[in-house]
């Protein structure tokens, strides 16, 4: 089965299709609660951490980094050779830790201390361009330190609901991972960010999932827009 490649809805259609599974997803899992007191530098590290793996890994790499490292000032002042053997689990450890040295060096520079306290105060435009430009610091990335450090209305694409979005509709589905970040401004609910990155996420690695997908348990099945090959 795959998705018709008819003509693409409006985006007042895909608003009210997007609020429908908002609501449906709700209805399944509940409304996710927002964690209080994240720091947006711990939230940009992890995060970093996160990419091209999966949570398990990030929380063993993050959890060892912090147990060696307590302070971010430790991980600026260790040699890098260190900091790749803490992250290790996650993969890919040498790029990563490369990155978030630079990362920290910068913000150093910026702030003559490590904190991003200061992002509290600007636009959620501006701290896209001025985050996104660090190297190793996609669109996803940012999102998520828009979300889950600063508290805003931001909504960040991983795999799963880039998945997700392709099969149910509101995602086109040549569309990657970059481009689906500004389409999706749009079409999320005020307020929704959160439940929707959130539950949509545990859809797809509960139901909706890359390999096998469990398509006879989907309470989401009318939202789909497939047709026979």
């Amino acid at each position: 089965m795959r998705r018709s490649e008819g003509p693409w809805q409006r985006h007042d259609d895909l608003k009210v299709k997007v609020k429908r599974i908002a609501l449906l997803l709700e209805r399944e899992y509940g409304v996710p609660q927002r964690e209080k007191g994240s720091d947006p530098l711990d939230i940009l590290i992890q995060t970093i951490l996160s990419q091209n793996t999966n949570d398990l890994n990030r929380d063993r790499a993050y959890e060892r980094l912090k147990s060696r490292f307590p302070l971010w000032e430790d991980v600026l002042s260790a040699k890098t050779e260190a900091v790749i053997s803490a992250i290790r689990p996650g993969g890919l450890a040498g790029q990563k830790a490369r990155r978030i040295r630079e990362i920290l060096r910068r913000i150093k520079k910026r702030e003559k201390k490590l904190s991003l306290s200061f992002l509290k105060g600007m636009d959620s435009e501006e701290i896209k361009k001025l985050i996104g430009g660090l190297k190793g610091v996609g669109p996803k990335t940012v999102h998520c330190l828009l979300l889950f450090g600063l508290g805003r209305d931001a909504f960040p694409v991983d795999t799963h609901i880039l998945r997700i979005g392709k099969r149910l509709g509101f995602i086109p589905e040549r569309m990657d991972a970059v481009k689906a970040h500004p389409w999706m401004v749009p079409l999320i609910p005020k307020g929704k960010s959160l439940s929707l990155h959130l539950n949509l996420i545990r859809f797809g690695r509960s139901i909706c999932k890359a390999r096998r997908p469990q398509c006879k348990e989907c309470f989401l099945a009318e939202e789909r827009l497939y047709h026979s090959q």
